[in-house]
């Protein structure tokens, strides 16, 4: 028989344990939740949550609730940032505790996304990916890819010259090419390539399965368990496709650099200098899988937000040829006849590089982020914030924030400069928000920015972009529309591109002979 004294403690630590229970639950019903939209019983704020024009609806919901903003769909909550310093003090300041994702059965159990190590959970293997990522596209690495970024933006320009109607296959096929340059040494073939093929599919996929309540699998996590068969299990045949395309997106191009190395023609890439490069020592077939994991994910963050970031700097000079005016009089100026930009004058052409800020900031390519999750319950400015529930950093509102940019709906490059035309460090640098928060902020961050940098210099070095022509040769109205999902492109428009002049197009055609 165990002794008295045994009971006498194991009772006093069994009511020490209840009394702290007691207390941690009359602390969270003491603390209410940040304000937000009534739920209804049982489902919560399922009926408030848009399947469209989502940016639209939470940004009224700031306005409306405040900086901190919570909701819950089907008792699980959603938390949205509406403000810079709110996303410092939570994704920053509190990393550890903000840092991890929510499951999503539908993009990772049943589409394969589960290798992305964007999607991962917060913990060693997501740390192993991204530790790997960033030594490759660090700011001192990101130079190293330069001479492929301005030999694609010269190509760029090459194919607007010769079929200026076409632009948005030719943005595809640019942003394509850089990636799977810089990434695997491919060149992609000019037309219909397999790789373009593939990835758009995938990609496609996973902006339809981001957005929030788009699939009740996310919700209920059991319904990933139904068969095929059943009535309403007509996801998991979506799942099934995008998945096939997913993985081939990831292991194609991934296998053709493994064969040019071992026949010893593979060029100088991301892939090849880390399989290359192996610790024979450590277990290879886990190197090699995270090496496989972070060049497939660097081609699906690269590719659609290069091409949504241009298509957005198009329609904003169609509608402002003021700006293109003043962006032309500041390249005439620093850089004269003969010759494009390069990276080397970026730090003498600070009006375009006011333009590539404002890009970044009027129509930010994932206007939500990629949602974070809290892992443990937390407390802020006086509100409870419940373990699991979904963080998301509402960038489109922190950057049209009339607190942060003054009349932020207009596309306006000047408010990053001072009146005597320097960069002005006093404003709230789009990058802070338009590349993600904290730990989960956007790794390949210096290498999109230098890419869209060279193309958006070029472009306006050469081409006036303006309206296109009626056929009574009236200008045709353009008029700003996004469209919904994770990435959001500009909706269709026309517009004209012609050469500046003769001297333009011959400046153009010569790049055909630069090599690098």
């Amino acid at each position: 028989m165990a002794p008295k004294p045994f009971f006498a403690g194991f009772a006093a630590l069994f009511a020490l344990i209840t009394l702290y229970v007691i207390r941690r639950r009359k602390q969270r019903t003491r603390l209410p939740y940040p304000p937000g939209p009534k739920p209804l019983p049982l489902i919560g704020n399922l009926r408030d949550i848009p399947l469209q024009n989502e940016s639209a609806t939470y940004n009224k919901w700031a306005q409306q609730y405040g900086d901190l903003v919570y909701a819950n769909v089907l008792g699980r909550g959603l938390l949205f940032v509406n403000t810079p310093q709110i996303a410092t003090d939570l994704f920053e300041k509190r990393s550890v505790n903000y840092s991890d994702r929510n499951s999503l059965p539908m993009i990772n159990d049943l589409m394969g996304w589960d290798w992305s190590f964007g999607h991962m959970p917060y913990g060693e293997r997501w740390k192993k990916h991204r530790k790997m990522f960033e030594r490759q596209f660090r700011p001192a690495v990101a130079p190293t890819y330069w001479p492929i970024q301005r030999k694609e933006a010269h190509a760029l320009l090459r194919n607007i010259l010769d079929n200026p109607d076409d632009l948005a296959e030719h943005l595809r096929h640019n942003a394509a090419s850089v990636i799977m340059n810089v990434v695997y040494g491919i060149e992609i073939a000019p037309r219909n390539d397999r790789y373009i093929d593939i990835a758009e599919t995938a990609l496609d996929g996973m902006a339809k399965a981001a957005a929030p309540g788009a699939f009740l699998v996310d919700i209920l996590p059991f319904l990933k368990h139904v068969p095929n068969w059943m009535p309403g299990a007509g996801f998991k045949q979506k799942a099934a496709f995008w998945k096939k395309a997913v993985l081939e997106m990831r292991d194609l191009p991934f296998q053709a650099v493994q064969t040019a190395l071992s026949q010893g023609k593979a060029s100088p890439c991301f892939v090849s200098h880390l399989l290359s490069d192996l610790d024979v020592k450590n277990d290879v077939t886990d190197q090699v899988e995270t090496i496989k994991g972070c060049a497939g994910l660097a081609y699906a963050a690269g590719a659609e937000s290069e091409v949504s970031s241009l298509k957005s700097f198009f329609l904003a000079m169609v509608i402002h040829p003021e700006v293109q005016a003043k962006a032309r009089a500041e390249l005439d100026s620093v850089i004269g006849p003969g010759r494009l930009p390069d990276f080397e004058d970026r730090q003498s052409l600070p009006y375009v590089g006011a333009i590539v800020k404002e890009v970044l900031r009027w129509n930010p390519v994932a206007p939500l982020g990629l949602p974070h999750m809290v892992t443990n319950d937390d407390t802020y400015n006086g509100y409870f914030i419940p373990a699991g529930t979904t963080v998301i950093g509402n960038t489109w509102t922190i950057l049209h924030d009339e607190r942060n940019y003054f009349q932020p709906m207009k596309f306006m490059p000047e408010r990053f400069l001072t009146p005597d035309g320097k960069p002005d460090e006093s404003v709230l640098d789009p990058a802070a928000a338009a590349f993600g928060y904290g730990r989960r902020i956007c790794p390949g961050r210096f290498a999109a920015d230098a890419q869209l940098w060279i193309s958006v210099a070029c472009i306006l070095m050469v081409f006036d972009i303006t309206p296109a022509i009626d056929k009574d040769g009236r200008p045709i109205p353009v008029k700003p529309a996004f469209e919904s999902g994770m990435i959001c492109h500009p909706k269709p428009y026309n517009c004209s591109i012609k050469p500046r002049s003769t001297a333009a197009s011959a400046i153009i055609k010569q790049t055909i002979d630069l090599t690098g």
